[in-house]
């Protein structure tokens, strides 16, 4: 699963005509800012990137990222020199605004997904037709429809970023939803969603997959095996660690004084395993624990946690302020029942913070080593591994010390593997 085979297995499914060791020139269509433009990133770090379309584009000192410090994240350095196609802002919002702003959940979604596409595929006709290189065309998923068919139309090849693992997590999280008595708070995604995702699998040549259970939920949705490639998401340690690994040292015990500090960070769902890890701290009363919880709540909360002051709900904070609850944590807690990777996991191992997690995302805990890796997301599974912690606090310290990102998942490592692709049969 390492990231350097990613070149042999797309060599299985793509070809090209051109001659050994000249570099590929890749589109990346990305709406919206996911994983921080790494992909695009990367390509222009190889030499490899035409060029980057995106929804939105704004340099520090521009108006849009001066009113507003979420348009501020829509830019990266590292792509000051790279060619970025995005809208004008006023352009932008009147398009857009008036494409789908009074639609709600599923509807809206889909329709921004539509404007983008469209907006994606004139945009790399465009620049084909002034001559600008390119034979591949990458776009995520969901996203991608109307892009690849432009993209099959001019000859061009195409990879297809799989953020999730589709519509088998989509069974999982209906289900969980169902058996907490909370299906009115889970919005199925509809037939049309899934038949537009069919399209761009088909017109995909590559399906990149984040982790080998993201993988085997795409075979077991009817994705092609040979037609998926595991590329583990990057990330970027210069941004971060404000504490230096391995100086996390817990206390000879814990105490109401100072408990063993847990912290969930993201979206507050059942699909992040909220529910048994909730279930798990209130079967443990007057345990010296403390659960820190940060992120949008979009799952009930039952009243008796609520009450406790053991558990504190913080809500959505800045990204800015994040680093703050990592370095005060003890262990992150992650009992996912589906993620495509998990990039979580990531910050909170940049950060020396070991982890509790499972083995539905993306592996980057070694059971014992620097985290636990739970066999089954159950709340008795939780709770003994937390009642373990608590009567051995010194395995904190342990698990800190080898807490930190696996070369699979560092930026070098990407580049590196994009950089050697020989896209050639």
């Amino acid at each position: 699963m390492a990231l350097i085979s990613l070149a042999s297995d797309i060599r299985e499914h793509i070809s090209t005509e051109r001659s050994l060791g000249e570099p590929g020139r890749w589109i990346v269509c990305q709406l919206g800012a996911r994983e921080n433009y790494m992909m695009g990133r990367a390509l222009a770090s190889s030499g490899q990137l035409a060029a980057l379309i995106t929804d939105a584009w704004h340099a520090p000192d521009s108006l849009p990222a001066r009113l507003s410090k979420r348009l501020g994240d829509r830019y990266h350095s590292q792509l000051a020199e790279a060619r970025v196609e995005s809208p004008r802002f006023a352009h932008l919002v009147r398009e857009v605004g008036g494409r789908y702003f009074g639609s709600t959940g599923w509807r809206r979604i889909m329709e921004r997904n539509a404007w983008f596409e469209d907006m994606a595929a004139r945009r790399m006709r465009a620049l084909l037709r002034r001559g600008m290189p390119c034979d591949t065309v990458f776009a995520y998923s969901y996203a991608a429809a109307r892009v690849f068919r432009a993209a099959k139309s001019l000859g061009l090849r195409t990879v297809l970023g799989q953020i999730d693992p589709g519509p088998v997590e989509d069974e999982i999280v209906a289900d969980l939803y169902r058996r907490a008595g909370q299906a009115d708070r889970y919005e199925r995604m509809p037939a049309t969603y899934w038949a537009r995702w069919r399209e761009e699998i088909e017109l995909s040549d590559v399906v990149v997959a984040n982790s080998d259970w993201s993988k085997r939920a795409l075979v077991r949705a009817g994705v092609p095996e040979g037609k998926i490639a595991i590329v583990p998401l990057a990330y970027d340690v210069s941004a971060e660690i404000p504490i230096p690994n391995g100086s996390r040292r817990p206390p000879p015990r814990f105490t109401q004084d100072r408990p063993l500090k847990l912290l969930f960070l993201g979206q507050v769902t059942l699909r992040k395993g909220i529910g048994p890890l909730l279930d798990a701290i209130s079967s443990m009363p007057g345990a010296p624990v403390r659960l820190d919880i940060v992120g949008e709540v979009q799952a009930a909360i039952p009243h008796k946690i609520e009450a406790d002051t053991r558990v504190v709900l913080h809500g959505v904070v800045q990204r800015s302020a994040v680093h703050k609850y990592y370095a005060d944590a003890d262990l992150f807690v992650f009992p996912t029942f589906s993620d495509g990777f998990g990039m979580t996991q990531l910050e909170a191992l940049a950060h020396g913070l070991p982890i509790l997690t499972s083995r539905n995302c993306g592996t980057v805990v070694g059971h014992g080593v620097n985290g636990i890796v739970l066999t089954d997301v159950t709340s008795n599974r939780i709770k003994a591994v937390l009642e373990e912690v608590l009567a051995e606090p010194s395995r904190i310290g342990v698990w800190s010390d080898n807490a930190r990102i696996p070369a699979m998942c560092s930026q070098a490592a990407l580049v590196k593997s994009l950089a050697q692709l020989d896209m050639r049969k």
